[in-house]
């Protein structure tokens, strides 16, 4: 089966907000064995989206669209569909009433001869209502053909229940024989892109399973994919490769599809019976973020600050001046003392702090901005640093420097001579 993802809406054009539903239906189509052809976004003008539904039509066995369904003029989808496909809209009771429930679980009150409101009770010539149990705007779809056309509103919040309840059963029982295709991915730091791509020169010409690296803020996800009718088999198929992935990116696979680097340094803190304390300065409290964002982290994180002024180093850190007010104030004696400070101040087992030069300003001719220094102080092994270079925006800047500093944690916790903790 062959299928369309259109998105439908001027301020996915403008930039104004992410397409993160196409993402999703993509995802879900894959899981139930239907390819997505194109992904297509249109603006709220009826023209080019009267053309957008005749050529997905004209090339697709499923188009799914989301957006357009409210009340307002420039919510047209539903008028267009049905002029590509030659057909009028109806008043639909049932569509009608799921509106008024709508507003009854609300609170609200409804103008049952509000024009806008009926409008979105509009539904096209032989199709069918979709039942939104969060929203106001019902979907729809319709049949024509051996095709199958439906219209989604555009919040995810009310997009999602929808496809899991409706949409992926309404697909699966109109077209037989589809294919699921099954996927593992395994994340991986410490290697870049084009490592991992050489690494698995050879497996990644296999057709199924398929295997693809891609990089992912400041990571590197190997997605293992196989098609089968059978699960079962698909998924032996995925584990004979995975195990040949992980041999050869060993030490560098930290965990599987939606594991975080956060939960695996989590899960070691706690078989080692470690505490962890973490001071900032360049990253600004997006490590403690990233940390306290894993259910049960309190048994093992004890504290973390943003020191991010000089004086503070100083005067709460016990950073020594002459290490925070030279030029390159961004160093390794700053980063080690810092991790060593909130450790003890803590009363923790190791300690993890970043500093640096994120930009646009600052830096120095030997500092530039992008130079990053994290350092770990270990009760027993003692304390280390490492000085990294990143370039691009600020907040990228920041973004990969937490995650290099998860990583530098995670291996000092996987690393052979040290798992005694």
């Amino acid at each position: 089966m062959q299928s369309e993802i259109l998105s439908i809406g001027t301020e996915l054009l403008l930039g104004e907000i992410v397409d993160t539903n196409a993402r999703y239906i993509s995802s879900r189509l894959r899981d139930i064995g239907v390819n997505v052809y194109r992904r297509v976004t249109v603006g709220d003008n009826p023209d080019r989206l009267l053309t957008a539904f005749k050529e997905s039509l004209g090339r697709s066995d499923i188009v799914i669209a989301t957006g357009g369904l409210g009340p307002t003029d420039d919510d047209v989808t539903a008028k267009c569909l049905a002029s590509a496909l030659g057909r009028g809209l109806y008043f639909d009771e049932s569509a009608w009433d799921s509106i008024r429930q709508s507003y009854l679980r609300r609170g609200r009150l409804l103008d049952e001869t509000s024009s806008s409101a009926r409008k979105q009770a509009s539904i096209i010539e032989g199709g069918f209502f979709i039942p939104n149990p969060v929203g106001t705007a019902p979907g729809q779809g319709v049949e024509v053909d051996g095709k199958l056309a439906l219209l989604l509103p555009g919040p995810p919040s009310e997009m999602q229940p929808m496809f899991e309840s409706h949409v992926i059963p309404l697909i699966t029982k109109n077209f037989s024989g589809l294919t699921p295709i099954y996927c593992v991915n395994l994340n991986v730091a410490g290697l870049c892109e084009s490592m991992v791509g050489e690494l698995l020169a050879d497996l990644l010409e296999s057709s199924n399973p398929t295997v693809a690296p891609y990089a992912d803020s400041g990571q590197v996800r190997v997605r293992i994919a196989a098609r089968g009718a059978d699960k079962g088999e698909a998924l032996a198929k995925i584990s004979d490769v995975e195990k040949e992935v992980r041999r050869r990116l060993s030490p560098y696979v930290y965990g599987k599809n939606e594991e975080t680097i956060e939960m695996a340094i989590g899960r070691l803190l706690v078989r080692k019976g470690l505490t962890l304390a973490v001071a900032e300065s360049v990253t600004g409290g997006l490590i403690c973020h990233r940390i306290t964002e894993v259910p049960g982290s309190s048994r093992y994180f004890k504290m973390g600050m943003v020191a991010y002024h000089p004086e503070v180093k100083i005067s709460t850190m016990g950073i020594p001046p002459h290490a925070v007010h030279r030029e390159d104030a961004a160093n390794e004696e700053v980063a080690s003392g810092m991790a060593e400070s909130v450790r003890l101040l803590a009363g923790a087992a190791v300690g993890l702090a970043t500093t640096g030069f994120a930009g646009p300003e600052g830096g120095s001719d030997k500092e530039p901005v992008g130079a990053v220094y994290i350092g770990i102080s270990h009760k027993r092994i003692g304390i280390t640093a490492e000085r990294v270079i990143f370039s691009g925006s600020r907040s990228r800047i920041k973004v990969l420097a937490a995650q290099r500093a998860l990583y530098l944690l995670y291996r000092l916790l996987t690393e052979p001579d040290k798992n005694r903790g």
